[in-house]
């Protein structure tokens, strides 16, 4: 089974995403931050296919965390989520390490179409 990590600090978010998700047949954690996220990296590691994380959280950003797991050498792919995308932000989250970035509000199919795209 496919299994996803999903950092966000709306729970309304994480709660729908978790949903969704499981309904798709995916295994998924959580996380509410960048804090979080790299916690859950550190204690999943290589058994993770996929994370998905908001680029802005409060503490410690997706952005941040991002960084950090590539500094670390963690190679698993990376979904960026966020709602404040410009025109240039897409390459910046590339630049920084992200294997794709979804802007929010998301189309469910086209994020579920990027998350077996990277997944796989």
């Amino acid at each position: 089974m496919t299994r996803l990590l999903v950092a966000d600090d709306s729970e309304t978010v994480l709660l729908m995403l978790r949903r969704r998700l499981e309904m798709s047949g995916y295994e998924v954690t959580t996380a509410t931050d960048g804090h979080e996220a790299l916690a859950q990296v550190e204690q999943e590691g290589d058994k993770l296919d996929l994370i998905l994380l908001d680029a802005m959280m409060p503490g410690k950003s997706g952005i941040d965390a991002l960084k950090e797991m590539r500094a670390a050498g963690v190679k698993t792919p990376v979904l960026v989520i966020s709602a404040h995308l410009d025109a240039q932000q897409p390459e910046r989250m590339k630049e920084i390490g992200a294997d794709g970035v979804v802007p929010k509000p998301f189309e469910w199919e086209y994020l579920l179409e990027r998350i077996e795209q990277l997944a796989n």
